[in-house]
């Protein structure tokens, strides 16, 4: 690929490239690079970014070659080296640009097979969510999924992110609670819409207790799985879609809560950046994490509880630290009296589903084992991310359970006494 063609899909990120100034700040924090493959220059953060600078400048080594992309792909999107450039390039985004380029060359049909599953992921879980439980267990059964991982290219050993059952926007149609002021939007993504609703189940009977209901709007999936392959034009497809949804909430004083930091990060940053307009940028500001909710609300009484009797091991995931959620969810619960033995930093590999992916395990279970040695035997890790706390439980065969901050408040304040939920769906315990 001609340099100037490289610059031209890039963008103004191809320049944000073009600013890194080597100093391998990157490489302290990132995760891939921490490994065993560090050793070499080509497989660190900060060679991905001296590597496209020259394609960019010279036009080698060929950018459209899968061997320059799977260099580009160690990028797992955690977003630690952001806040340690001193240059403050946007890494993450630069090697999704990078990827929308070669996809804009090449077309989607040359991403891998794995990479066509990821593509598809929402219409997958769409589907189970919606099926007769008797069916869906039918088609989850372990040889269904061990035929499933083989052909699609998933590890034997990764925790899949499976439907539980119903879909969140029937129960939030069928039942409203009996208090509770709707000034609040709830973007659930598909996580919560689709594979896990008891998230969105137990984030709402939580909140209640501070006198609020959540409302749903029309919405759909945030875009995360689609930026992170560089699918940008299904990003900005979606984009506009949430963002013109959302924004009728906005102007009528809603706040927009997110239970994934994933959402929050899409909604905040991702999404201003892409469609660069008012609307976008109105909403951004307009998003509130569950987790910065919840702590305003236990310190302004709103919810209370003596948790002395709780111990758990506080994991800060990647985003909860980009986000700046690590101080707030430790104080939280510390506020609740909730015996917090440790708060831990380190990544656990996962990088949402990249690290379930079989071409990924060995190097994924790698930068995860440093986390599970210092977890030991915990009973109980609050980890805000879904696909960390599947990797936390697949890491450490199931011995340690992984819940959300709300997740886990919910199980400590109200489930000993909340009567079950609508449609069969159970907050996880």
């Amino acid at each position: 690929m001609p340099p100037d063609t490289l610059h031209r899909l890039m963008g103004l990120y191809a320049e944000e490239a073009e600013r890194c100034i080597r100093c391998g700040f990157c490489n302290s924090v990132c995760p891939t690079t921490l490994t065993s493959i560090g050793f070499k220059p080509s497989k660190t953060s900060r060679g991905r970014l001296v590597l496209l600078q020259s394609a960019l400048q010279s036009g080698w080594p060929d950018p459209l070659s899968k061997n320059f992309k799977e260099l580009i792909d160690l990028c797992i999107g955690c977003t630690r080296c952001v806040d340690v450039c001193p240059a403050g390039i946007p890494i993450p985004t630069v090697m999704s640009a990078y990827r929308a380029a070669y996809i804009g060359k090449r077309g989607v049909g040359s991403l891998d097979r794995p990479e066509r599953v990821i593509a598809n992921f929402e219409g997958f879980v769409r589907g189970l969510s919606r099926m007769n439980g008797w069916l869906r267990h039918l088609i989850l059964t372990k040889p269904t999924l061990y035929l499933f991982k083989r052909l699609a290219g998933f590890a034997d050993d990764a925790l899949l992110p499976l439907p539980e059952g119903g879909v969140l926007d029937e129960v939030f149609r069928r039942e409203a609670l009996k208090s509770g002021l709707r000034v609040y939007a709830f973007f659930a993504d598909t996580y919560a819409r689709y594979v896990r609703p008891s998230i969105a189940v137990s984030a709402r009977y939580l909140l209640n207790q501070a006198g609020i209901d959540l409302f749903l709007p029309p919405q759909r999936d945030s875009g995360i799985l689609y930026w992170e392959l560089g699918m940008w034009e299904k990003v900005k497809e979606l984009a506009r879609l949430n963002v013109e949804s959302l924004h009728r909430e906005a102007v009528k004083g809603r706040r927009i809560v997110c239970t994934s930091p994933a959402s929050t990060m899409m909604l905040r940053e991702v999404y201003p950046r892409i469609l660069d307009e008012e609307k976008s940028r109105e909403v951004a500001e307009s998003v509130v994490d569950i987790n910065e909710l919840i702590h305003d609300f236990v310190h302004l009484g709103r919810i209370s509880a003596d948790l002395s009797r709780e111990r758990c091991v506080t994991h800060s995931t990647c985003l909860s630290q980009h986000l700046r959620l690590t101080s707030l969810i430790a104080d939280t619960l510390e506020t609740l009296n909730v015996n917090v033995d440790k708060v831990l930093l380190d990544c656990c590999g996962s990088g949402g589903l990249w690290g379930m992916l079989e071409k990924n395990r060995a190097l994924s279970r790698e930068i995860g084992e440093r986390l599970v040695r210092k977890l030991g035997t915990s009973g109980l890790v609050v980890s805000y991310s879904e696909t960390c706390a599947l990797q936390i439980s697949s890491l450490t065969g199931r011995r340690v359970e992984a819940k959300l901050p709300h997740e886990a408040l919910y199980s400590w304040i109200l489930q000993p006494k909340a009567r079950t939920p609508p449609a069969n769906i159970s907050p996880a315990s």
